[in-house]
C-alpha cells in the first residue's frame, strides 16, 4: 500500500455554502459515532493500533449523507476539527454496478485537495466535484454529481478519517497516525464499513 493511500485511508476549503442549496426531494441518513473512539498507528518495539480517547481532529461523531436528483452530499462533524500537518478522508461509495472513492486531503492550513478514484486507485475526472473544511464548525464535507458515479438508484457509503500529527521528538514512541471509521468503534481495520442504503431522491 503506497505511503498517500495508506495515510488517506481516511477529507476537506470552500466554504459550505458554494457546495450548492440541497436538492428540494433527496433521502438524508444521519448516523451518529461514538465520541473518543480514535485509534493511533503508533510504533512502540512494534507498529500496533491503540486506543487513542484524546485525538479530537480525526475522531468523527456524525455523518450526514444527503443523495439528490443530481448530487451526492456528505458532510461530517468531528470532535474538534484542529488544523493537523495532514488531514484526510476518504468516502467509499458502493453502488449497483461499481465502487467509488472520494478522497479529500488538507495538508496544513492550505487549500484542500478532493479526487474521485476507485479502489484500485484509477482517477476519473469529475466536473463540480467540491470539499469543504469548516473550522469553526468542526464539519468536512464533499459533494459528488450523480453523474460522477453513473447516476444509481442508490448508494451505499463508508467513511474513514485520518490525522497526521507533528513528528515527534522520540521516534522510539511515535504516532504516526490516527484514525477513525465513521460507522464503527475505531478505525483500525483497513476496510471501511459500509452504511445502509441511500436511495436517490
Amino acid at each position: 500500500m503506497t505511503n498517500r493511500r495508506g495515510l488517506r485511508l481516511l477529507a476537506l476549503g470552500l466554504p459550505l455554502a458554494l457546495l450548492a442549496p440541497a436538492a428540494a426531494h433527496a433521502e438524508t441518513v444521519v448516523t451518529d459515532d461514538a465520541v473518543g473512539d480514535a485509534e493511533a498507528w503508533s510504533y512502540d518495539q512494534e507498529f500496533q493500533f491503540v486506543p487513542a480517547p484524546q485525538e479530537a481532529s480525526a475522531d468523527i461523531t456524525r455523518t450526514v449523507a444527503s443523495f439528490g436528483d443530481r448530487r451526492l452530499r456528505v458532510t461530517l462533524r468531528f470532535r474538534d476539527l484542529q488544523v493537523r500537518p495532514r488531514h484526510d478522508m476518504v468516502v467509499r461509495l458502493r453502488t449497483p454496478r461499481a465502487t467509488f472513492d472520494v478522497i479529500a486531503t488538507r495538508e496544513g492550513a492550505s487549500h484542500p485537495t478532493v479526487e474521485l478514484t476507485n479502489p484500485r486507485d484509477e482517477e476519473f475526472p469529475c466536473r463540480n466535484l467540491r470539499v469543504a473544511y469548516d473550522g469553526a464548525a468542526d464539519t468536512a464535507s464533499v459533494a459528488v454529481p450523480t453523474r460522477c458515479i453513473g447516476s444509481p438508484r442508490w448508494v451505499r457509503l463508508g467513511v474513514k478519517a485520518t490525522a497526521t500529527p507533528a513528528v515527534e521528538k522520540d521516534p522510539q514512541t511515535s504516532v504516526v497516525f490516527y484514525a477513525d471509521d465513521a460507522l464503527r468503534e475505531g478505525g483500525s481495520d483497513r476496510t471501511v464499513r459500509p452504511g445502509p442504503r441511500i436511495h436517490r431522491g
